[in-house]
């Protein structure tokens, strides 16, 4: 077998097979300071399947394309788990991400790393949303479940006042200024290299005593962890940003119309979402009978609608930010009474019409969330190869490397 170890001057280095000048076969590669590694397969200096580490202890094991995460993978991050499918280097085309700090969870599409297309949300709590999403956010049509209010309030924290989701704190779409830090789960100030240069590693490998004439080719090739090796900063972290675990934009989900609801209460909303929240026409409507239909902004009760009361009776009109203002009253003038009659009743039209399509949409992203899961437990078997050719890899390395390295090559 042809390889060795080489060291790279900046403390990392590669052990394994090599062709051609290239690493090639099976071998380690470690970042500066050998800090953080790759463990796996390679063809002619890029990696093909194997276990990725990051100095931060995060890890991706699965497939690689051309020094990108690519095919079948599983990664964790923090609290975070996603498995499925990865597009040069980003999150998708179908995928789930679980938190296992709160068992919330998303399963369905993904576009550029973020949540987009059709899936099912659960949150912490157990309620759900089925639907449509854009660029990590609700946004389209579809259906928003609750479980009982008294479940709940278990979950959610005592200063609130509603149902809580995994909605981030940066409910109203904006999106946070992320380092590269953050994307890499690295605990270094942002900076355009990566874990490991990949000069080293494409250009001709030589013993580790030729130090210099690795160095000199370092410069020359681009680095093996740049930005657009794995999902962008940005990126990934609206990912991240849109599976918050709870918040006070996902706190109004579900905002209370009287002050006391039942313990067993539950709530569903169907509709139209806008920026993550319910806005536009919909229907609301709790287990107890309270239902509203009509129009919606910013999650509350805004424009023209007709609310139902559980015990019986109605009041229809104009909304403002969930109250209403412009109520029918019997001794308002005929013509203008009947002007906010037609506008009520295209408003309700309006909200049955959308609440129809949101079911639609949600036996779509029924679908795509079987496929996603199926994509899941094919990410596993994925990861599973990936360990075995990373245990492979670290008995090729011990057997190129010199005795003194042995034991760092084995933990």
């Amino acid at each position: 077998m042809s390889g060795g170890r080489f060291e790279f001057d900046d403390g990392g280095a590669y052990c394994g097979g090599w062709e051609g000048g290239k690493a090639h076969g099976h071998g380690i590669c470690t970042g500066p300071k050998g800090q953080g590694e790759f463990s796996g397969s390679w063809n002619y200096g890029f990696e093909v399947v194997g276990v990725y580490t990051w100095p931060s202890g995060n890890t991706y094991e699965g497939y690689w394309s051309q020094g990108k995460r690519h095919g079948l993978g599983l990664e964790t991050k923090g609290q975070w788990l996603y498995k499925g499918e990865w597009t040069h280097g980003f999150k998708g085309r179908y995928g789930t991400r679980l938190s296992q700090a709160s068992g919330a969870k998303y399963e369905g599409t993904w576009n550029n790393g973020l949540q987009d297309g059709y899936g099912t949300e659960t949150y912490a709590d157990g309620g759900t949303y089925q639907g449509q999403f854009t660029s990590g956010m609700r946004h389209g049509y579809g259906i928003r479940q609750s479980v009982p209010y008294g479940m709940a309030a278990v979950v959610r924290s005592p200063l609130r006042t509603s149902l809580t989701s995994l909605r981030s704190e940066h409910g109203n779409g904006t999106v946070p200024t992320i380092t590269a830090t953050d994307a890499a789960g690295q605990d270094a100030p942002p900076k355009k290299k990566g874990l490991f240069s990949r000069a080293s590693l494409l250009g001709k490998l030589t013993k580790s005593e030729s130090r210099l004439s690795l160095a000199s080719v370092r410069s020359k090739i681009s680095f093996l962890r740049s930005d657009s090796a794995l999902s962008s900063a940005a990126s990934d972290a609206n990912s991240t940003a849109s599976l918050g675990d709870e918040s006070e934009a996902a706190a109004e989900d579900f905002p209370p119309v009287e002050a006391d609801i039942d313990a067993t209460t539950t709530e569903a909303y169907s509709g139209e979402w806008k920026n993550d929240k319910r806005s536009g026409y919909g229907v609301s409507e709790r287990s107890s009978g309270l239902k509203y239909e009509g129009e919606w902004l910013d999650n509350q009760r805004h424009g023209y609608g007709r609310t139902t009361f559980a015990e019986g009776g109605a009041e229809e009109g104009k909304y403002l930010n969930n109250t209403l203002v412009k109520a029918m009253k019997k001794r308002v003038i005929q013509i203008k009474g009947t002007k906010i009659r037609q506008k009520v009743q295209r408003s309700v039209e309006g909200a049955q019409r959308a609440a129809a399509i949101a079911k639609q949409k949600a036996e779509i992203a029924a679908s795509r969330t079987s496929h996603a899961k199926s994509k899941a437990e094919a990410a596993d078997q994925a990861a599973q190869a990936s360990s075995n050719e990373s245990s492979i890899a670290r008995v090729v390395a011990r057997e190129l490397s010199p005795p003194s390295t042995n034991q760092v090559l084995s933990t």
